[in-house]
């Protein structure tokens, strides 16, 4: 869609700052409520950050699916760019995971949540875009039960034509405690790196802890590498088989042995049981959307 200009947005409260950027409530031309986000003033590599808000503001405008963040322009001010987004009134899968008092939804509505995550992250494979920062920080959950995926700052775009053909330099992109082995390699990834890293965001839901950790970073990645994940239900005795054998096959060294894609991932999860006993909620609600 043609900008609209930051002129055009009635802007409002600050509600979120991060080390790199900041979004604010605003409303649009069209009456709506959205959230701009643009990079903060003053900090160090800010060009880096300014390129990295135009790339998800790119892989955004390509999108369009519910369980994704909906990203409705990018203005190009030579200034201060913005990228205009719903507004999507939530909490991430990290900070309810550590709700000192558990989290309903994804106590309670486990495999409804799983699923959703499940479908917005096939969208992208879909499209042939790779969000290669796959984590639970990255799953926004509303509190009725919508999830959707957000932070498309380093995803890789399809490459076609003649730059197939050519070399690429590939960094170690990504958050450590859920990077692909193959990441680590500077392999070229596909839609089994994203499922690696599905199976650890997964894992980490299901028993309160990631399958690797370290306090120093190069183990970390070697854990990735080299060590093999305990099962969960050693964590949690109350998961089924089924759901332990599907999440370890995610976290497969070799991709070759992991499920092929997210659409195999989501029947898969469809017809397998999560909980032995399913978890009773203390008062009676209706599933997550």
């Amino acid at each position: 869609m043609p900008s609209q200009g930051i002129d055009n947005y009635r802007v409002g409260a600050l509600v979120w700052t991060g080390e790199v950027a900041e979004i604010f409530r605003a409303i649009a031309p069209d009456g709506r409520l959205v959230a701009l986000k643009r990079v903060r003033h003053g900090i160090t590599a800010r060009r880096l950050a300014l390129r990295s808000l135009a790339r998800e503001a790119e892989v955004g405008l390509m999108l369009d699916h519910p369980n994704l963040i909906d990203v409705v322009e990018y203005i190009d001010d030579p200034d201060v760019p913005i990228m205009v987004m719903e507004f999507f009134a939530s909490r991430n899968a990290k900070v309810r995971r550590l709700a000192p008092r558990g989290d309903t939804l994804l106590d309670y509505h486990t495999k409804e949540i799983l699923l959703q995550m499940a479908e917005g992250l096939n969208h992208m494979h879909e499209r042939g875009i790779i969000h290669m920062d796959i984590k639970p920080e990255n799953f926004l959950i509303g509190d009725d039960g919508t999830v959707k995926l957000t932070d498309f700052a380093i995803a890789e775009l399809p490459v076609t034509g003649w730059r197939r053909h050519l070399p690429r330099r590939r960094r170690i992109a990504g958050t450590r405690s859920y990077i692909a082995p193959e990441t680590i390699r500077r392999k070229a990834p596909d839609a089994r790196t994203d499922i690696y890293s599905f199976g650890v965001t997964v894992y980490e839901i299901l028993t309160h802890h990631a399958p690797f950790q370290s306090e120093d970073r190069d183990s970390l990645l070697g854990m990735h590498l080299r060590t093999p994940p305990a099962f969960m239900s050693y964590s949690n005795r109350n998961l089924t088989q089924a759901i332990d054998s599907l999440v370890l096959r995610m976290l497969e060294k070799d991709p070759s042995l992991r499920p092929q894609s997210m659409a195999e991932v989501i029947i898969r999860l469809k017809r397998c049981p999560i909980y032995k006993e399913e978890p009773v909620p203390p008062e009676s609600e209706g599933p997550a959307r």
